[in-house]
């Protein structure tokens, strides 16, 4: 009896609404879990814009400060020859901005005037560093005073042997150097040893004439102060470190400051004895290639200890903080409820799905098999092979109709093809003669050296297969290569047959066959055509740069092109021309390599010599038998 597929299916989708059943279990599950994954990234989001958020309000406030000192500076308002009153001014702004370590001023002879806040204290400490330079820029002297929280001061201290010179400083040179306020790469400040950046700025008088440089200190530990208001669960950290993995700020500022005292810089990812934060990185880096997270914010997820975590990585904002902040949080921290009941419900789905597979199994046997049979066909027909095949009785009516339709398509497929094949040979024979009398054309004009668009074409196909191009491709240049003298058609006649050198008009005028040859083969669709119109308009571009007629240089010039430059000259030396004799092929060869790096492509070059007893075998077949000292009849 035979039934229809419609029925076969009715019958199996019944089924197999049980494993609907399973997938849809399966979808809520990762519903849930992507939601679940969704909120612990904006929860890690949220956390970086905070952190973000708040750094750019403390640096931007380093930055409104520095911009005033600077016009009160500039203004006469405050200056370093009050030094007293320049000092109480930058005490006054770092007890209103607690986050700001330190301020400080040089003038171009090197007087500079400190006031930084001191850390590790019962009592809020200020300490004040005062050093004057005379107008040759000879230390006058250097003195150290310590002041309390009123600024009232407590001790001082002269330096005899001062070694710091303001003017040698990273803040000082960069300002200058941009002109501009400028923010320095994080580094370990020369006074407390304590890492930070620091905003700084030239500072003109009203003349603007360059009086000195205001700075502004922020320290690190102010942004690593942020991650103790974050709660992110056990074995969960946030951090911030630059493109190269050096841990700007850490909850445990201790790490970054003890190997700031050791080495004089950051620590890096690998030393801080997390390798959860490490493995992060390396999750980042597998991820971006280039440790970078671009404009947004990037998530990774990566495995530790037989854990899944989860880590955010985002850039700071602004172009001058080039800096991440890096958040992970274990996977089990926000879904262990969701890992129990998965559990349950995918033993469910299996048991569902095992009971719908080995009902539906009985209709699936009969249907693959008339199927295979379908197959077989179709397969024989994508390999080119238009084989018919004995068509057998089958349960299902439709598959055994569809065997009869293949068959019938075969017929006309033989049909076609063979049809196809003549025309495929009949448009490639008209192509091929059809590019051959083209370049017949230009070489009738400049007929001095017979057969040398055949030569030359056939020298292209040599190298070409030398250098690695396939045999159609090889081909493709053959073809394309006889047209490389198009151009020579809209050049005058006694320019090309000329005997004497040419005047710089005729020069000019010959430099212009490129154009022209460029022009008649434009907009062609035939990829050969295409590739001869590179060839035309390129042929006499240098690969040092110093050709025509767009100065073209190096791999800017198609390989087509380069590679015809080489043969067109070898044979344009080896046959007489109106202009001149032929010279022997071995003073000939010499020549084209000594142009190597210059004139030619040195990697054609090398192939031109590895090829050279194949053109030479070309050049006796195609080269009429001619004296190298006698110029062509035409010439004389």
């Amino acid at each position: 009896m035979r039934i229809t597929i419609k029925k076969a299916l009715i019958s199996g989708i019944i089924l197999l609404q049980f494993v609907t059943l399973t997938t849809l279990l399966l979808s809520s599950y990762i519903s849930n879990q992507r939601s679940f994954n969704a909120h612990a990234q904006k929860l890690m989001i949220d956390y970086a814009d905070n952190i973000i958020d708040n750094s750019k309000r403390f640096l931007d406030t380093a930055k409104a400060t520095t911009l005033l000192t600077s016009e009160l500076l500039r203004s006469d308002v405050l200056s370093i020859n009050r030094p007293d009153d320049l000092s109480l001014y930058f005490f006054q702004q770092l007890k209103q901005s607690p986050h700001i370590s330190g301020i400080y001023f040089a003038n171009t002879n090197g007087t500079f005037v400190h006031v930084q806040r001191e850390q590790g204290f019962k009592e809020p400490l200020f300490s004040r560093k005062l050093i004057t330079f005379d107008t040759n820029s000879a230390l006058n002297s250097s003195h150290l005073y310590t002041h309390d929280n009123n600024f009232t001061q407590l001790s001082v201290k002269t330096i005899t042997n001062e070694s710091y010179d303001p003017r040698d400083r990273i803040w000082f040179n960069k300002a200058l150097d941009n002109d501009a306020l400028s923010w320095t790469d994080p580094y370990i400040f020369f006074s407390s040893r304590k890492p930070g950046i620091t905003s700084s700025m030239p500072v003109y008088n009203k003349d603007k004439q360059l009086i000195g440089v205001i700075g502004v200190d922020v320290s690190l530990a102010t942004i690593s102060s942020f991650f103790d208001n974050l709660d992110l669960g056990e074995h969960s950290t946030a951090f911030v470190t630059n493109r190269l993995g050096e841990i700007i700020a850490y909850p445990d500022q201790k790490i970054i400051q003890d190997t700031a005292n050791e080495s004089l810089r950051f620590p890096r990812i690998n030393e801080i004895n997390n390798p959860i934060a490490l493995t992060a990185w390396q999750a980042l880096q597998e991820k971006t290639q280039l440790f970078s997270t671009g404009g947004t914010a990037t998530a990774v997820t990566f495995e530790f200890d037989n854990n899944t975590y989860h880590g955010l990585f985002k850039e700071f904002t602004h172009h001058k903080w080039p800096w991440i902040i890096a958040i992970y949080m274990p996977e089990k921290f926000f879904l262990s409820d969701l890992i129990d009941n998965q559990k349950l419900n995918i033993l469910f789905g299996l048991v569902i799905s095992i009971i719908a597979c080995l009902t539906s199994f009985f209709f699936i046997n009969h249907i693959t098999d008339s199927l295979r049979k379908i197959k077989i066909i179709a397969e024989n027909i994508r390999c080119g092979q238009f084989i018919k095949t004995d068509i057998a009785e089958s349960t299902f009516v439709e598959l055994q109709q569809t065997q009869y339709a293949f068959n019938n398509m075969i017929d006309s497929l033989i049909a076609s093809r063979k049809e196809n094949e003549q025309l495929h040979l009949m448009l490639e024979k008209t192509n091929a003669e059809t590019i051959t009398r083209l370049g017949l054309a230009a070489e009738y004009k400049n007929d001095s050296s017979p057969n040398h668009i055949r030569r030359v074409s056939r020298y292209c196909e040599v190298i070409g297969l030398n250098m690695g191009m396939s045999k159609d491709k090889a081909k493709e240049l053959r073809a394309a290569a006889k047209l490389h003298d198009i151009g020579k058609i809209g050049i005058p006649e006694q320019i090309l047959s000329k005997p004497a050198a040419l005047t710089m008009q005729e020069l000019v005028m010959m430099k212009t066959a490129p154009v022209i040859g460029a022009k008649i083969l434009q907009d062609a669709e035939s990829a050969t055509l295409k590739l001869a119109h590179d060839i035309a308009l390129t042929l006499h571009e240098h690969w040092d740069g110093n050709g025509y007629p767009n100065q073209l240089q190096y791999h800017d010039i198609p390989l087509s092109a380069r590679i015809v430059a080489v043969v067109d000259t070898f044979d344009t030396m080896i046959h007489p021309r109106c202009y001149k004799k032929a010279i022997p092929i071995e003073i000939a060869i010499n020549k084209i390599q000594a142009l190597s790096g210059s004139k030619f492509d040195p990697s054609v070059i090398a192939a031109f010599d590895s090829c050279l007893m194949d053109i030479l075998n070309i050049y006796k077949q195609l080269s009429p038998s001619v004296d190298i000292h006698q110029r062509p009849r035409r010439c004389q």
